[in-house]
């Protein structure tokens, strides 16, 4: 692939925060950090990964491995980018058609963060998709709670493998549909619960955001301020989902704080592995279970500040998104709180890889090949914590508890077949199962 042209800025705060003390960010593969060394990676530690490392978790450091672009995903940035292009306010884009939106990026256009946005926006896969386990954990390191579901993510705008592409029409035109569940639980409540969120790709068109409550047997419309709440319980607001950051742009304002590297988990090497938690979860030893015990690179990032704009009322203030350089992922995001205090923060555990496991499927879904020449973002571990309240909620994709003869479901990615007809990811089909 040839790697994007970045033209570089000089900006105060990426002199501020990139870390020029020697030996405060001198990390090598092999090195492991842990709370009595971690002056050695100061600088290349965030908020919140310094917190989780002074509450025991190691960062096992290998060496940085970069991460390619799909090749159809590369192929269509160069064919369609030059004649994408921003509303003055970053809000809207016009002329895409599939590719990376902007691959050519300055740091001293004051739309720059808007581009990287929609850049993360706009994913290289028609649709992903997996069954994932929830604990809930408190700071006693106990299991409150715990669910398995499916989630599913489908793009609607910039499709490249499956048919219809680049886009299934619809009016107004639809950027990507999530689907999550059945969510399935002892407590007859929420067995089966689900809820569709529409992103529409105008500005102007609010989000549809569904949720089947089998309860009453009804299709419920949430409202777009309740995005901030909790779901299901949970420590993960419904704009973390997917990711860490799953707002609507045009109702965001964002900028660049600073270009640095950082220390995140792209390829994690733990995949239906519960052992990927740093303790077992017996109340002994305390957040430290919910903790991932992975490895951890070298990663160049985009530090992004993201405020909520077009919102009566909502529970952050702001969110800081760490944004990958490779591959527009976030690997960390923390949440503040309305008095400026960090209040919770999103940790991606990334395996990069085009096969995560020999014999990867067990159990392929209906209608999927997993034929997978490029390396794609599986996602097997993921954390939400709040750090004031020392609570977490963590993720398993597939699930470490089961056997892999035991998953329905594991990660898939551009695949088509009942799952993932485009029928399945509207209102119509949750008003079936009234």
């Amino acid at each position: 692939m040839n790697r994007p042209v970045w033209r570089y800025g000089l900006l105060v705060t990426a002199l501020v925060l990139s870390g020029t003390q020697v030996g405060r960010g001198e990390v090598k593969p092999g090195d492991i950090i842990t709370k009595d060394t971690i002056t050695q990676a100061e600088e290349l530690l965030t908020p919140s990964t310094r917190w989780m490392v002074e509450r025991g978790m190691p960062m096992p450091i290998i060496a940085t491995k970069k991460v390619q672009w799909p090749q159809a995903y590369q192929e269509a940035t160069e064919k369609y980018a030059r004649q994408v292009k921003l509303s003055a306010d970053g809000r809207a884009i016009f002329d895409y058609v599939a590719g990376c939106p902007f691959p050519q990026l300055d740091l001293n256009d004051p739309l720059v963060a808007y581009k990287l946005m929609w850049n993360y926006e706009q994913k290289p896969y028609d649709n992903a998709g997996t069954e994932h386990l929830v604990e809930l954990v408190n700071s006693k390191g106990e299991v409150e709670r715990a669910y398995p579901s499916l989630i599913r993510r489908m793009m609607w705008t910039g499709r490249l493998y499956l048919d219809p592409k680049p886009a299934i029409a619809h009016n107004p035109p639809i950027h990507y549909t999530v689907l999550l569940g059945p969510v399935r639980l002892s407590d007859w409540n929420s067995q089966g619960a689900m809820t569709l969120s529409t992103r529409y790709l105008p500005p102007t068109v609010p989000d549809d955001y569904y949720l089947y409550d089998p309860a009453k047997r009804h299709v419920l419309s949430l409202s777009a301020v309740d995005r901030s709440d909790s779901a299901w319980g949970t420590d993960i607001d419904y704009d973390s989902y997917w990711g860490g950051f799953n707002g609507k742009l045009s109702a965001w304002t964002f900028r660049v704080l600073a270009e640095k590297d950082i220390l995140a988990v792209v390829h994690s090497g733990k995949y239906g592995d519960h052992s990927v938690w740093c303790a077992p979860r017996d109340g002994t030893r305390g957040i430290l279970a919910a903790l991932p015990c992975v490895s951890w690179e070298r990663r160049k990032v985009w530090v992004i500040e993201a405020v909520p704009t077009g919102y009566r009322r909502y529970a952050y203030s702001k969110r800081i998104l760490y944004l990958d350089q490779d591959f527009f992922g976030l690997v960390v995001t923390d949440l503040y709180d309305q008095r400026g205090e960090l209040w919770k923060t999103a940790l991606a555990c990334f395996f990069y890889t085009t096969k995560p496991y020999e014999g990867y499927p067990v159990h392929p879904i209906a209608g999927g090949h997993y034929n997978y020449e490029d390396e794609q973002p599986f996602l097997p571990n993921w954390v939400m914590i709040d750090v004031q309240q020392v609570h977490a909620s963590t993720m398993d994709a597939p699930s470490g508890l089961a056997k892999p003869s035991e998953w329905s479901q594991e990660w898939y990615f551009n695949e088509g077949g009942p799952l993932n007809d485009p029928q399945v990811h509207t209102l119509a089909y949750l008003k079936t199962r009234q």
